[in-house]
C-alpha cells in the first residue's frame, strides 16, 4: 500500500512544489486566455482529419507562404482536456511566423491508447498532405506537445512514416519537443490513471517511446519543469539518454521555477526558454 501510494503521488501531475496551485483555477484561466486568443486569431477551426467526431484540428495559417509547421498535441493524461484549452500558448509561435496546427483526438476510455496514438499519426499525415494549401512547407514539419501530448510527440518522432502510410517520407518529422511527458508507461499500470487508459503490459510496452528509437536523425529537445515530481523529471532524462545515441542531437532542458502546468503556461512570457527552443527548431527568430 505504501508503494502504491508513493507511486500514485509521483505520477500525479499536480503533485509538485507548487503547493498553492489550484488545478481548477488553472484550467479556468487557460480556458479564458485561449478563448481570448481564438477570438482574435486567424484560425481555421475543427478541420476533420478522420471520421470520428474528435478527429479534428485547428490550423493557423502563416502570414507568409512556405512557413515551417508546428504541430501541437494537447495533454490531459489521454483522458481529458481539449486542443481549445491550450490555444493561448500557441500565440508566440503564430506571431513568429509559423503555421501552427493544434490536434484533437478521441479520449480514453472511448478508444484504446493504441487507437489514440494512431489517430495522432493520421493527423500528422493529414498535415503533411495539406500544409502547402494553407501556406505551410510540408518539408518542415515539427511536433511538440505537453503532458500526454509530450508522450504523443515522442511517439510521432519514433514513427516509421513510410510504413505507416505509403508515400510519406521517412523523415517527415524534422524536430520534436516533448514537454513534461511520460515515456515508460509501465508504472502507470499501477496508478489510478489506468482506470481509463486500461493498459496491460503489452499495451504499455507498445506505447513507451523510451524503448523505441527516433525514426530519423533530428534535433530533439525534451523539456520538463524543474519543480515537477522526481519521477516526471527522471522519465524525461532517461528518454534523452536513450535517444542521444540514435538521434544525435538530443537535449534535456529543465525550466527553473516551473511545475507541470506552469512550464507550458509560461510560453507567452518574453524570453521563455521553451518558446525559444521551439522557435530555434522551427528556424524562426525568437
Amino acid at each position: 500500500m505504501i508503494y502504491k501510494t508513493r507511486l500514485e503521488q509521483e505520477y500525479r501531475p499536480w503533485a509538485s512544489d507548487a503547493s498553492d496551485m489550484d488545478l481548477g483555477k488553472t484550467m479556468a484561466r487557460w480556458a479564458r486566455r485561449s478563448a481570448d486568443f481564438l477570438g482574435r486569431a486567424d484560425v481555421l477551426r475543427n478541420i476533420a482529419y478522420g471520421p470520428l467526431p474528435d478527429q479534428r484540428l485547428d490550423l493557423m495559417p502563416p502570414a507568409r507562404p512556405g512557413a515551417p509547421v508546428q504541430i501541437f498535441i494537447h495533454g490531459g493524461y489521454w483522458q481529458s482536456l481539449d486542443k481549445d484549452d491550450y490555444a493561448f500558448a500557441l500565440e508566440p509561435l503564430v506571431s513568429a511566423g509559423a503555421m501552427v496546427v493544434s490536434v484533437n483526438y478521441t479520449l480514453c476510455p472511448a478508444v484504446t491508447l493504441d487507437a489514440l496514438v494512431d489517430q495522432v499519426r493520421h493527423a500528422c499525415a493529414w498535415v503533411w498532405h495539406n500544409a502547402r494549401d494553407h501556406g505551410g512547407d510540408p518539408a518542415r514539419l515539427h511536433v511538440t506537445g505537453h503532458s500526454a501530448g509530450g508522450h504523443l510527440a515522442a511517439m510521432m518522432a519514433a514513427t516509421d512514416w513510410a510504413a505507416f502510410q505509403p508515400g510519406l517520407p521517412p523523415d517527415m518529422i524534422k524536430s520534436a519537443v516533448p514537454v513534461s511527458g511520460l515515456f515508460d508507461l509501465e508504472p502507470l499500470r499501477f496508478c489510478s490513471v489506468n482506470a481509463a487508459v486500461q493498459m496491460d503490459r503489452a499495451t504499455a510496452a507498445r506505447n513507451s517511446p523510451r524503448f523505441m528509437t527516433p525514426a530519423a536523425r533530428m534535433p530533439i529537445s525534451i523539456v520538463a519543469g524543474a519543480d515537477e515530481t522526481g519521477e516526471a523529471r527522471r522519465q524525461s532524462r532517461d528518454l534523452a539518454t536513450a535517444w542521444q545515441a540514435e538521434a544525435g542531437r538530443v537535449a534535456y532542458i529543465e525550466t527553473p521555477g516551473h511545475h507541470h502546468f506552469s512550464v507550458v503556461e509560461a510560453m507567452t512570457e518574453p524570453g521563455n526558454p521553451l518558446t525559444a527552443t521551439l522557435l530555434r527548431h522551427l528556424g524562426l527568430p525568437g
